[in-house]
């Protein structure tokens, strides 16, 4: 196979200098990184430099005001000392790696792969002391530089770039943001237009959130611009590539729409469901001994549970159980500081060995929202998180909304194809089944039924993905979703099936645990926090026992039933039908 070496020309942020370099090795056959030239940090445009800060609180601050770097700083000492009282209170485990992806850790990555880096100086103009790479087959030119150095054009195949027309940052001014690729023909510089992509403003975006999704696409149009170029015809670039949109792209973009109303009265996902002094009095209870003594025995003994977080959709437009790409980044940011993350498949392995020496989440997403292949995807690429999706085959094989968002009059929200489920999958992210029609597994049902939505859900999967499929979540996920017959089918089919009514899975050396417990997801970080201690569990059952027991609304004399599928949760689940469980419960919807 014929090497072609790559030069990185980038005026973003490290961390996406960083993935770019790798998706490039993996993506592009034949492909070398003979350099990396790299602005430097404070040269950077600013919501780069705010991503790359990881700042989740105000991007309004500028160093050049007083009053705003007083309340800056004021608010950076706010979040470390929150950082260290929940680094406490989960029992002080070993620190985990920090978030944020500075220029000193793209110094020693670059330097363990082998990679030449130069950090250019701040006019951003070649500097000619600056130490010789060896000739580049290509330049991939990151964000935009006001002119080019002329070693970045005179390569054999020249120079592509990405550059991007943003519509107005406040939020409320909306339009379509296009993303343009040029190809500078070698030594002459002159530009060859190869594709634009439009990505419209949605009601919920915000500039951090947008910029990530930009950003995404811009990556993903300059590889396939690069693995055309160095592998295929140059002239058939331009077809090549959007050839490859229509078929990988455009059908999540598609669904997007400029908002032609005013959506400013919309109220966006992440927002808490509970009021202030219900929380600062449940927040309370993280310091109490069930749950201190609880964490710091799981502490030396290596013993943390598994903490499945359930999920729907990353997505800036209105939908009932999605949250916005900002909140969602946010929220992982947190997360990344606090805990391991980690896919289901490593999970399992973690449960096998009987040890989990630090706290350890999982996120998942049911259903297969295209939605996810921007936002979804754009934040798992920035912070390097993994993720596992659900998928209800059918509404796929079909590309049709899905019923439970149509009996709720909620359209316009299509599932991932086939082609991006495979595009996916083969770039990390692991698929599970979520049966084909989001079939209510607790229903009375013949066998032959439950066999089709169980097993062959998974031969759906296995028939694209040409892979095994192992891990499968109950539609609706409760205790009445999920009769013994399909339990005992679902473990005889796969190695782990999941439920969503709350709990926490312990690692056991000894025996393989086929169930896995999920608890809720919620968009404001403190609510997360309280549900991921098992907070919430601890205030239900405090309640349950304080309180006489209550007659069931519609004046049944039906007692609850409380679960007995783990001993180390107990959740109440309450008679009903599943169009009525979207309403079921404390906190966000779910299916």
């Amino acid at each position: 196979m014929k090497t072609s070496s790559v030069l990185l020309l980038s005026n973003v942020r490290p961390s996406r200098t960083w993935n770019f370099a790798n998706r490039m090795l993996r993506e592009v056959p034949g492909a070398e990184i003979c350099g990396v030239v790299q602005s430097p940090a404070r040269s950077l445009p600013w919501i780069q430099q705010i991503i790359a800060a990881g700042r989740t609180r105000d991007i309004s601050f500028r160093p050049e005001q007083p009053w705003s770097k007083i309340r800056f700083l004021f608010l950076s000492l706010v979040d470390k000392i929150a950082d260290l009282f929940f680094w406490f209170v989960h029992g002080c485990p070993a620190h985990l790696s920090s978030p944020q992806f500075t220029m000193k850790r793209l110094k020693r990555e670059c330097a363990r792969a082998g990679w030449p880096l130069h950090v250019m100086s701040a006019s951003k103009e070649a500097d000619p002391g600056s130490p010789s790479f060896k000739r580049a087959d290509l330049t991939i030119v990151l964000g935009g530089f006001s002119s080019l150095p002329e070693f970045a054009v005179n390569t054999a195949n020249g120079c592509i770039r990405a550059f991007t027309r943003r519509p107005g940052t406040n939020g409320k001014s909306g339009g379509d943001s296009f993303t343009c690729i040029e190809h500078l023909a070698p030594n002459t510089g002159i530009p060859f237009p190869i594709c634009s992509q439009a990505l419209p403003w949605q009601p919920f975006d915000g500039p951090l959130g947008f910029t990530l999704k930009a950003d995404l696409i811009s990556d993903d149009l300059l590889l396939q611009t690069a693995r055309s170029l160095l592998t295929g015809n140059p002239e058939k670039t331009s077809a090549d590539v959007s050839q490859w949109t229509d078929k990988i792209l455009a059908p999540s973009l598609s669904q997007l729409k400029s908002p032609g109303k005013d959506t400013s009265e919309i109220e966006p996902r992440g927002k808490r469901c509970r009021s202030l002094w219900k929380l600062c009095l449940d927040t309370l209870l993280l310091l109490s001994p069930t749950v201190m003594v609880r964490n710091w025995y799981r502490r030396i003994n290596g013993r943390y549970p598994l903490l499945i977080l359930a999920h729907h959709l990353v997505s800036d437009r209105p939908h009932r159980m999605g949250v916005p790409t900002e909140t969602f980044w946010r929220q992982v940011l947190f997360l990344k500081k606090h805990f391991r993350i980690v896919s289901v498949s490593e999970g399992s392995e973690l449960l096998r060995s009987g040890r989990i020496c630090v706290p350890t989440v999982v996120l998942t997403f049911d259903d297969g929202y295209a939605d996810n292949f921007l936002g979804l995807r754009a934040v798992a690429s920035e912070t390097e998180t993994p993720s596992t999706l659900f998928i209800t085959t059918g509404p796929v094989e079909a590309h049709r909304e899905f019923d439970h968002d149509l009996a709720t009059a909620t359209t316009g929200f299509l599932p991932l194809t086939w082609d991006q489920i495979e595009y996916w999958s083969t770039r990390g992210a692991e698929f599970g089944s979520h049966t084909r029609t989001h079939f209510d597994c607790g229903s009375l049902s013949n066998l032959e039924n439950l066999q089709s939505e169980i097993i062959g859900s998974r031969r759906d999967l296995e028939t694209h993905l040409k892979r095994p499929v192992t891990i499968f979540a109950f539609p609706y996920g409760k205790e009445n979703n999920m009769s013994p017959v399909a339990m005992r089918l679902a473990a005889s089919t796969y190695c782990h099936y999941l439920s969503s009514f709350g709990g926490e899975t312990l690692a056991n050396a000894k025996q393989l645990q086929s169930h896995l417990f999920r608890k809720k997801f919620y968009g404001s970080v403190w609510e997360l926090e309280l549900e991921l201690q098992s907070v919430f569990d601890l205030v239900d059952s405090l309640k349950q026992w304080f309180r006489p027991q209550a007659a069931l609304p519609g004046g049944s004399d039906q007692v609850p039933v409380v679960s007995t599928l783990s001993p180390s949760i107990q959740t109440i689940s309450a008679p009903g039908n599943p169009a009525a469980m979207y309403s079921q419960g404390r906190g966000p919807l779910k299916s």
